[in-house]
Order: C-alpha cells, then structure tokens, then sequence
C-alpha cells in the first residue's frame, strides 16, 4: 500500500509539507489580496516553461499545484466567507 508521501510525489512532485511550505513562505504571497491566484499564475508560467522544453511529467506535476493552491483558496473562502 502506497504511502501519502508517495502519491503526493507522483501528482505534485513534493510531499504535503513542502506544498504547504510553499504557500507560507516569505514573502507569503497569501498576505496580499488575490495572493493565491498570483501564486497559481506564476506556477502554470512554470508549467509553460517546462512544457517547451518537452518536460510533461514537470508540467503535469506543477499544474497540479496551481490547482492545489486553488484548491485551498477555496477551502479557505468556504470556512472564512468574509474574505
């Protein structure tokens, strides 16, 4: 049976802890209104740049994130409507 650690690897590349990390990180980019979307925007340039360099795995894995960093945008705003 695979762990989480293994299947947070397969779909974004890094463990839980470092997707988390990444959103906490100074400058945290959650501190600014529309933080999220501009962390998601910037992973999908990531994803763009893997892409021309033929790199689908990468791609995949960082589009995942984006959509994880969205995914907990969302999270967010349904526990805390008055964002």
């Amino acid at each position: 049976m695979r762990n989480m650690d293994d299947t947070y690897m397969d779909m974004y590349g890094c463990k839980h802890d470092d997707l988390l990390s990444m959103m906490n990180n100074y400058p945290n980019p959650m501190n600014f209104r529309n933080g999220h979307f501009m962390l998601a925007m910037s992973i999908l340039s990531d994803a763009q740049e893997a892409m021309v360099h033929s790199d689908n795995e990468t791609a995949r894995q960082y589009i995942n994130r984006a959509k994880f960093v969205l995914r907990e945008w969302r999270l967010d705003n349904d526990n805390n409507p008055t964002n």
